[in-house]
């Protein structure tokens, strides 16, 4: 297909109005506070209230200081903001058709920055700095990022029509009510500056693999850059033959479809909904190359770190498992890999020795399904392992996979080769196309109360949407996920 003319990186255009956010309101901050003789007044008057030690007068030295020291204090100021602003998912780039309520998020992430820099402050003594100076910086700066994100989506809307640049063409597949409902919102808004070029109707009288082909054969003609499928009783297997389409195209594809709830519902994931549906979005890319290596290679190197850090609490663990029953402290399975590739994982032993002997007697009583072995009170754990598994503590010899290369931090979660071939559909063995990690959303998603089916269809989404800033957030919410031993047995 010929390259398509859009921009692919939306969001540097809203981190960029953030940064010049920050530079108006740090220029409106020491104009007000350095520089006015209301502003000392006013700061005056509330320590006085509150009982705070009197601002008064800064001094010349401050002053110069907080001039001289602008471009330095706004690009740390912008770089700490940008980077809360991107685990709130303020920069979603194309990923929503219905405009975001971001007001809410935007104050929490500057609430977050000051609370970071009073805790910088504290922790390294300093009381040079007035703090109502940051205070009121970052007052003005809630004001100043919501008034120049919404001149930023304004200007970008007027280039798209006066001048169809950065339009996405998209083939809507689907027919009915909801799919007009959204034809004529599209149509009425071009939101993020995607228009539908093409429609393909749904049609039940014949095969869905046809129906595939059609849809090929006009996004290529139409040179599209998105699908947008509007069926709401899609199937699982028809889902994952349009995200194979959109591989083969390099396309990003929108899905609405009841089968995804799990998606918004358990891995909360921020989704669009059309009468009560979710409308999930799925990345243009098939997994490139360079991201998994990169993200591999910082595996490894903090896997070593966290390895050895930890290697004091697993032997204690390991000392724990030994004098509680017979049998060794770890225990190894063979487990199955990216791309089906077998490896040895390693866990604390949580079970009785022997205890696989007594699988086959217990499959009729496992409560999710498929190629997924859970039972909530399996009589093979020890009471030790009991609470290890509580807390996810069986876990930390993995650290030794992730050091050694075999698993990364966040990824799918390997299973047994024994089960490799319980998968119910084929469609399922997608999830083994991506590198096994420590966590990913099952992790976090209630883990053993999810069946196999719907852990199958986060992990396809989490390999389609996956970036730097949503394994952060995973591995923030795992960490929340253990302490409190969230849907752990």
């Amino acid at each position: 297909m010929r390259k398509r003319g859009y921009i692919r990186r939306l969001w540097i255009f809203q981190a960029a109005s953030d940064l010049a956010a920050v530079a108006a309101s740090y220029i409106t901050t020491y104009l007000i506070r350095l520089h006015s003789e209301w502003g000392e007044s006013f700061f005056t008057l509330v320590n006085r209230t509150f009982g705070f030690r009197e601002a008064g007068d800064i001094g010349e030295d401050l002053t110069f200081f907080y001039f001289s020291s602008a471009p330095r204090i706004i690009a740390i100021a912008g770089l700490t903001l940008i980077f809360i602003y991107a685990l709130l998912g303020l920069y979603p780039g194309r990923r929503f058709l219905r405009p975001r309520a971001d007001s809410w998020n935007i104050a929490a992430a500057n609430a977050a920055a000051l609370a970071a820099f009073f805790a910088y402050f504290y922790l390294r003594r300093n009381v040079f700095h007035p703090r109502s100076f940051f205070i009121l910086l970052i007052f003005f700066n809630v004001f100043f990022t919501i008034l120049f994100r919404s001149f930023c989506e304004t200007f970008l809307a007027w280039l798209r029509r006066r001048f169809k640049c950065d339009t996405v063409p998209a083939v809507l597949f689907g027919t009915g009510r909801t799919t007009e409902m959204i034809k004529e919102f599209v149509g009425t808004f071009m939101p993020h500056g995607i228009l539908i070029a093409a429609e393909v109707p749904f049609d039940n009288t014949v095969s869905f693999e046809e129906q595939v082909a059609r849809l090929e054969k006009t996004m290529i003609e139409e040179k599209a850059g998105m699908l947008i499928s509007t069926e709401p009783e899609l199937q699982p297997e028809c889902i994952m033959s349009l995200l194979a389409l959109t591989d083969r195209l390099s396309t990003s594809a929108k899905i609405l479809s009841r089968h995804l709830s799990v998606i918004p519902m358990r891995a909360r994931q921020p989704t669009d909904f059309f009468k009560g549906v979710p409308m999930v979005h799925f990345e243009s890319r098939p997994p490139g190359a360079s991201y998994p290596a990169t993200w591999r290679a910082a595996s490894i190197v903090t896997g070593w770190i966290a390895f050895i850090l930890a290697l004091p609490f697993m032997v204690a663990i390991a000392l724990l498992v030994r004098l509680t029953s017979r049998g060794p402290a770890i225990f190894s399975q063979e487990r199955i890999g990216c791309e089906g590739k077998t490896f040895t994982m390693y866990k604390f032993r949580t079970m009785y020795d022997q205890a696989d002997e007594m699988r086959e007697l217990l499959d009729e009583f496992n409560e999710a399904g498929g190629a997924l072995f859970k039972i909530r009170n399996d009589p093979r754990v020890t009471p030790v392992g009991r609470f290890l598994r509580r807390f996810s503590l069986d876990e930390l010899p993995q650290l030794y996979n992730v050091a050694r290369g075999d698993m990364v931090w966040v990824g799918p979660r390997p299973l047994p080769s024994r089960d490799f071939g319980k998968y119910e559909h084929q469609w399922q063995y997608g999830r083994l196309s991506g590198m096994p990690g420590l966590t990913c959303f099952w992790q976090i998603s209630g883990r053993s109360d999810m069946d196999f089916t719907s852990m199958c269809l986060l992990d396809i989404y989490y390999l389609r949407n996956r970036n730097w800033i949503m394994d952060m957030s995973i591995l923030l919410r795992t960490f929340w996920a253990v302490i409190f031993a969230k849907g752990a047995y």
